[in-house]
């Protein structure tokens, strides 16, 4: 019976396999077409002609995957597939169990190819659920091999063998206790149901009665169960039975159930009366309970009355006497406020203004706060601000006042303030109205005096001097006085522009400090008035002023003007400035004028940079444009004087004049290019004699020198063959003059010199000193003098090295002018250091150590060049003289005694001139030069080291090392290290 009852169940639950999709939620169907339908809109995909089935997990249909067929095969695979796939083939109803619960499972998480049970049982076999593996086996899952943990010990069946057969016991003593426990229920359960109790007997329903009348869910208006309690009626509502028999069933079965109640009810009857005689006692209880309440009510009732309500008016009485209290203090602050109007006359009477405007905002605020409600005061409050907004006026006027009178006082008055106290007072005043406009009232106040200190010192200086007073401003007045007139002027003003300055700076000090002691800031005060003041003033009220935000702002502006004021001052000046250089008005000025206006600027700058800390410009601005324009005037005037000097020199030592050599002892003793100061008087005077061919000057000391032309004892007027040292633009032989000039010595070293280069020496102290006064023009006065340095150095060359002195006038260019220029150089090459050290303080460094270097590598290079010049004229006169010379008797050859004449006469012209090492090293470079020479026409004349004609060369060179000696050359080289490697290889 079981097995048909669960057959019918399953052929139901088949039957109805369409009426749901197992991939839709919540989608039910009535008819299979609906179903259809649906898996046609939303399971399927049109390729082309063909239809594809997307019926399944993940959209594949697990029966047509990914083959499309025709419209008719697609109706055929869902009706075969899908809408009856729980019937199996052959079978008459039955669905197996595998069917399902695979139709039934959704996917999830488990659906993958490797769920979490699969990996931890073998994770390299996948599931054959999936389409691929069953299609194309397992090989198809990536297998990847899980490496064991290096952490973890590998774990085998011995391990767990011991914990195994302790579960296998516990499972057999589990089992047969389970089996025990099993029967013993049995026993009981068939017990009970032979002799069941009575109390279940009574619940259970009479013999006889069907079962379907005692259900819950009885309801005739179900169709099966009106059916099945009236059988005598069919299905479409005919009566096929007679009714009365199936009356009286009903009527036996309602006698039964009566029977069974009366039965159960006389059954309890006595609990009922057991129930009401309970009732009767709690109602009795309960009449009690309410007399107690009502008896606690009433004390309640009492204890109110006595404990609270009469301790309650008690303690009002305090709060009365507070309400009286503050009434009369009400009327004390009233009969104060009466009096605030004349105590606020005799403050302003004394200036006392801050305490005025605190005793105003302390009864405002009486009046917005306790008095508010009163109404006979409710027009003092306008009266108050009355009253605040004539303070206002009252404080602007008095500092206005104060200011125009301290800074307009005469300027011979030397006292710092005219009044610390008032001015301290109107200030505080100020801040306590937070009026901060005062400050663009300093500011005109201050241009206002500046303006008329200028104007009142150019009155006073075009006083004597005719001029319209209605069409000329200030500054245009100011150009009709001289030069030195309007420098005196300048000074005059800045002098008295530094008084007003500095009036202004005590000014700004005093309201700094009452600023500072308006916003509570700690700060030192002096002593005197000002000092008792500020503690006065500052303690009217413990509430500071100012905020910090509102004390800096403040303090910021106070600085500021104090700069402005500072650069106002320069633009006047800078006004004056410019007014005199329209047309061309200073370009007459001297230098030492110029440097007048230019040291007058610089100490202005200055004074006025020491009070507000900031370098103003305009004023000196205004004289870089000028500073141009005399550099230029400068370098030209100084460029011509070196010109001129170069064109007349002649090239030859001078005696070094005193003040010269007093000015290299300076430099050389304070490493500074700055004349001395006994020279500083005659600075001028000096200036404007140096503008005169200072070469031409000295030459006429030296005018009976007399200049040896001579070459291998053969005048140069005769041409000989001999003699030639043919040059491009003239001839450079060996000579010396008959007497030499002394030279200065710097550092223990003397230096004879020509007469350009003395020039050149102050034209350097000139330029230094020039760009310390008029730092402006450091730069220009730094280019200049470089140009200056290279152009001497670049003409000295062209006339000595390239020989274009001779155009010049030169009759012949010698070694002794040569090592005359030589060391004029290395003199000022000893310069050039404390040069570029005089400049890098008022420059950049790199700047002025590029420039310096360059002009010193130039230097140097034309050093070696004139080196090597006398070198090559050796070696001109050596290759001459070994042109004629055989390796044979008599010794010394003729060749060789015109070696030695070259050399004594190159001796004699550089002794005097180059200093002993340097003339060692410059005879080490012509011996080397001989060896050379020698050693060419030893080859040509085929002389070795073995031979009669060796000895002739040893004997040659022996002559030639005692010359040397005789010279005071000796020490050189030595002959053996002479003659070591000259032989020529045999």
């Amino acid at each position: 019976m079981t097995e048909v009852g669960s057959g019918l169940g399953s052929s139901t639950v088949a039957a109805n396999g369409w009426r749901q999709c197992l991939y839709c939620q919540g989608r039910i169907f009535k008819v299979p077409n609906d179903f259809l339908k649906h898996i046609r809109e939303c399971h399927c995909t049109k390729e082309g002609g063909s239809f594809v089935c997307r019926y399944g997990y993940n959209g594949v249909c697990s029966s047509l995957p990914l083959e499309g067929v025709s419209d008719k095969d697609y109706e055929d695979h869902v009706l075969k597939h899908h809408a009856f796939t729980m019937f199996s083939k052959g079978s008459s109803g039955v669905i197996s169990k595998a069917q399902t619960q695979g139709r039934e499972e959704k996917w999830g998480v488990f659906s993958s190819t490797q769920n979490v049970a699969a990996v931890l049982n073998d994770p390299r076999r996948g599931m054959k659920r999936d389409f691929f593996t069953r299609t194309w086996g397992e090989s198809f899952v990536e297998i990847k091999e899980i490496p064991p943990h290096v952490a973890l010990p590998q774990v085998t069946a011995k391990h767990v063998e011991s914990y195994v057969r302790r579960l296998r016991r516990r499972q057999k003593l589990l089992s047969r206790l389970a089996s025990v426990q099993a029967s013993k229920a049995q026993d009981n359960s068939q017990r009970s149901f032979l002799s069941p109790s009575s109390r279940v007997s009574d619940q259970l329903p009479q013999e006889g009665i069907p079962n379907i009348f005692l259900s819950s869910t009885f309801n005739l208006e179900d169709p099966e169960t009106f059916f099945s309690v009236f059988t005598h009626v069919s299905s479409s509502g005919v009566c096929v039975k007679n009714a009365k028999i199936l009356q009286e069933k009903l009527f036996h079965y309602l006698e039964t159930v009566e029977m069974d109640m009366s039965r159960q009810i006389s059954r309890k009857s006595s609990a009922f009366f057991d129930t009401m005689t309970y009732l009767n006692a709690q109602m009795e209880q309960l009449k009690l309970n309410h007399a107690a309440v009502s008896a606690l009510r009433d004390g309640i009732s009492v204890l109110r009355q006595e404990a609270v309500l009469e301790p309650v008016k008690i303690l009002a009485l305090p709060r009365r006497r507070n309400n009286i209290s503050e009434t009369c203090k009400k009327l004390e602050v009233m009969s104060a406020v009466r009096e605030v109007q004349s105590t606020i006359q005799v403050m302003l009477a004394r200036q006392e203004f801050t305490a005025a405007l605190d005793l105003i905002s302390t009864t405002q605020d009486l009046l917005h706060t306790e008095l508010n409600t009163i109404r006979c005061l409710k027009h003092l409050s306008s009266e108050l601000s009355e009253h605040e907004k004539l303070i206002d006026k009252m404080v602007s006027a008095d500092f206005i006042k104060y200011i125009t009178e301290d800074l307009n006082r005469p300027l011979e008055d030397t006292q710092p303030f005219l009044e610390e106290d008032q001015l301290i007072a109107v200030v505080f005043g100020v801040l306590r109205l937070q009026k901060f406009d005062f400050l663009d009232n300093l500011r005109e106040e201050i241009y206002t005096a500046i303006k008329a200190t200028v104007k009142q010192s150019v009155v006073e200086a075009v006083s004597e001097v005719e001029v319209d007073q209605e069409i000329a401003s200030v500054a245009d007045q100011a150009r009709v006085l001289s030069i030195g007139a309007w420098l005196s002027l300048l000074s005059t003003v800045t002098s008295r522009l530094n008084t007003v300055i500095a009036r202004v700076k005590g000014i700004t000090e005093v309201m700094v400090q009452t600023v500072e002691a308006g916003a509570g800031r700690t700060q030192p005060v002096t002593e005197g008035v000002q000092a008792a003041s500020l503690v006065t003033m500052s303690s009217s009220d413990g509430d500071p002023m100012l905020g910090e935000v509102a004390c800096g702002k403040v303090l910021g502006g106070l600085r500021e003007i104090l700069c402005q004021a500072c650069d106002y001052a320069h633009d006047r000046c800078a006004k004056l400035l410019h007014a005199r250089s329209r047309d061309h008005g200073l370009d007459k000025m001297t230098a030492s004028e110029f440097l007048a206006l230019s040291r007058i600027i610089e100490d202005f700058v200055a004074d006025t940079e020491s009070v507000c800390g900031r370098k103003s410009t305009s004023f000196r601005m205004g004289l870089q444009g000028q500073a141009t324009r005399f550099v230029s005037r400068f370098h030209e005037e100084r460029e011509a004087r070196l010109k001129l000097n170069l064109s007349s020199e002649r090239w030859r030592a001078v005696p070094a004049p005193p003040d010269l050599q007093h000015l290299l002892d300076h430099i050389s003793a304070t490493d500074t290019l700055v004349s001395p100061p006994a020279s500083q008087q005659g600075k001028e005077s000096i200036e404007a004699s140096s503008t005169t061919p200072t070469s031409t000057t000295l030459a006429n000391t030296t005018a009976s020198t007399t200049t040896a032309t001579l070459s291998n004892g053969v005048v140069e007027q005769n041409h000989s063959a001999s003699g030639s040292t043919g040059s491009g633009n003239g001839s450079v032989i060996n000579g010396s003059s008959s007497s030499s000039g002394g030279g200065v010595v710097v550092n223990g070293e003397e230096y004879i010199v020509v007469g350009v280069c003395v020039v050149v020496v102050r034209l350097i102290v000139e330029y230094s000193e020039c760009a310390s006064t008029l730092r402006l023009a450091a730069h220009q006065l730094l280019t200049r003098l470089t140009d200056l340095l290279r152009r001497f150095n670049s003409d000295t060359c062209r006339l000595l090295v390239e020989a274009g002195a001779v155009a010049l006038g030169l009759k012949t260019i010698t070694t002794r002018n040569l090592a005359l220029a030589w060391r004029s150089l290395q003199l000022l090459l000893t310069l050039l250091p404390r040069l570029n050290t005089h400049f890098s303080v008022l420059l950049r460094p790199a700047v002025v150590t590029k420039n310096i270097e360059q002009v010193t590598r130039e230097y140097r290079e034309h050093c070696e060049a004139i080196e090597a010049k006398i070198v090559g004229v050796m070696s001109d006169t050596l290759e001459r003289q070994f042109a004629t010379w055989e390796a044979r008797s008599p010794v010394p050859s003729p060749a060789f005694n015109g070696i030695l004449k070259a050399v004594s006469k190159l001796h004699e012209a550089v002794s005097g001139v180059l200093p002993p090492q340097q003339m060692y090293k410059l005879f080490e470079k012509i011996t080397s030069v001989l060896k050379d020479k020698l050693k060419v026409h030893l080859v040509r004349l085929n002389v070795s080291s073995v031979g009669p004609k060796s000895w002739v060369v040893t004997s040659e060179l022996t002559f030639y090392f005692n010359h040397l000696e005789s010279l005071g050359l000796g020490g050189l080289v030595s002959q053996e290290e002479f003659t070591s490697g000259l032989w020529p290889a045999r």
